[in-house]
């Protein structure tokens, strides 16, 4: 039995949750199985299946012959017989995708950060040797006790290290340091604690400061690279005095590292930024800004009314020149809003169909809450699907990311499909009746290279005004 090396941290499947997200937790445990599966078994490729699912997250073989599949389930609280279709309609699919493509499986490995429930055990048993007297493909679970012991292995430890290791800073070895005593503060220990015991759940009541709060739905969480803090955001009623619906966002310590007291403070300065601007131009009203020993709490008014997506989607097709043009007018007040953040030297960084909310009879467009002014710039920040090109470096932290971010959005929206990284068609191709100087003002704040945006938010109002007048009118030639 292959066993941890004395301090070695658990792997927790969890972590893939708080470092991603709950969108981006599945693709986040997908690529540590393709990681696994190259260092145990050799040279595994990731297989993204355009058009449909193949049965099929990472491979060892060869398309054209002979090849072992892993599929990828993250089913972090168990897997039940809520989970069964799932499973059958994936192996079927890795079986029919074989037969019509020509090559043949060996393995079909089934991947899941839990265990089964005492149902779903005996299903397995029952269903996979039938499926294997079927078929021909072998079929072998890899469960949360598998996983760990595969993870374990010496060949695995980069992928172990890279995906759950808690105490990644800079210059950590493998092993803990030895040569050294390590010093520990009684009043507060610097070290990892668990985060599962903080976490906040949907119908949750929540005492922050002096006022309680009824969470509306899960938190969502995300955990910084070396461990040392937490950031979560959740939508609650405050039940005390009048009822209010809020936003809250909190930072939690977890390591007492100068890291982590950054961070703290980017917090503060990002509430003190919300305080000074308090709901000018479609930002969001301030509230209240709680700390104790191992959390700051920021709050604001959550605005009331339909979200951008609720509103106008995407949805997978193009928009009709009516819709095109609210579009265009819900963003000329996004970049007002934007405008104010700009002018204190801050930029929001966090924009996408779910952080805007289209409030009142005017369907004015206000920002659900901050997203990340006043705060650094980390490695893939921002909703998946509009980040800027420069977000992947953990560069971006001025205007220019906003203006891509709203761009993406209202090309996505209007054209059903989200903008190209390398050749982004004209909106024209499938909105003929935009403008031409609008269409073209779109695609240069889309550039990958952020100085060849267009990035004077309040002259992008004025334009998107135009566009929505001319749009309403019936467009131009």
């Amino acid at each position: 039995m292959t066993r941890a090396a004395s301090g070695e941290p658990p792997i927790r499947f969890f972590a893939h949750q708080a470092r991603a997200g709950a969108t981006g937790a599945r693709e986040d445990f997908e690529q540590m199985i393709a990681l696994l599966v190259e260092a145990v078994r050799g040279d595994a490729r990731l297989v993204f299946a355009n058009g449909g699912d193949w049965g099929i997250d990472a491979l060892v073989g060869d398309l054209k012959g002979q090849i072992t599949i892993w599929q990828a389930k993250y089913f972090p609280h168990g897997v039940t017989r809520n989970h069964r279709r799932q499973i059958e309609d994936s192996f079927a699919s890795a079986v029919r995708n074989a037969r019509q493509h020509g090559y043949q499986i060996q393995e079909w490995v089934l991947c899941v950060p839990s265990s089964f429930d005492p149902q779903m055990a005996q299903w397995w048993d029952s269903w996979g040797p039938t499926r294997t007297r079927l078929t021909g493909v072998r079929l072998v679970l890899w469960d949360e006790t598998a996983l760990r012991s595969q993870l374990m292995q010496p060949a695995a430890r980069y992928v172990r290290r890279a995906y759950y290791h808690p105490y990644q800073d800079s210059g950590d070895t493998d092993e803990p340091e030895r040569s050294q005593p390590v010093m520990i503060r009684t009043e507060r220990p610097r070290q990892y604690r668990d985060h599962a015991q903080t976490t906040w759940r949907g119908g949750d009541e929540r005492r922050i400061g002096a006022r309680s709060y009824l969470l509306h739905g899960d938190a969502v969480e995300q955990i910084s690279n070396d461990y040392s803090w937490s950031w979560r955001e959740a939508t609650a009623d405050r039940v005390q005095h009048d009822l209010l619906r809020v936003r809250i966002r909190q930072l939690r310590l977890i390591r007492d590292t100068p890291a982590a007291q950054r961070r703290r403070e980017e917090v503060r300065a990002h509430g003190r930024l919300l305080r000074k601007l308090n709901g000018a131009a479609g930002l969001p009203s301030f509230d209240d800004l709680t700390e104790d020993a191992a959390s700051t709490t920021l709050v604001t008014v959550l605005p009331s009314g339909t979200t951008w997506r609720q509103a106008f989607g995407p949805t997978g097709t193009p928009l009709a020149r009516y819709a095109a043009a609210g579009v265009l007018g819900a963003a000329a007040d996004v970049c007002a809003a934007l405008a104010v953040l700009h002018g204190e030297g801050a930029s929001h960084r966090a924009l996408g169909p779910d952080s805007i909310v289209l409030c009142g009879r005017t369907r004015r467009a206000t920002l659900v809450d901050g997203g990340l002014a006043a705060l650094t710039p980390q490695p893939g920040e921002g909703v998946p699907g509009y980040r800027a090109p420069e977000q992947h470096r953990g560069n971006g932290s001025a205007a220019p990311v906003d203006v891509y971010q709203l761009a993406a959005l209202v090309y996505h929206t209007m054209t059903g499909h989200p903008p190209s990284p390398h050749a982004t068609p004209p909106i024209r191709t499938t909105l003929p009746e935009l403008p031409d100087h609008i269409d073209d003002l779109l695609l240069r704040c889309l550039d990958p290279d952020p100085s060849r945006r267009s990035t004077e938010t309040r002259a992008l109002a004025g334009a998107f005004r135009e566009g929505r007048r001319l749009l309403s009118q019936g467009g131009t030639p």
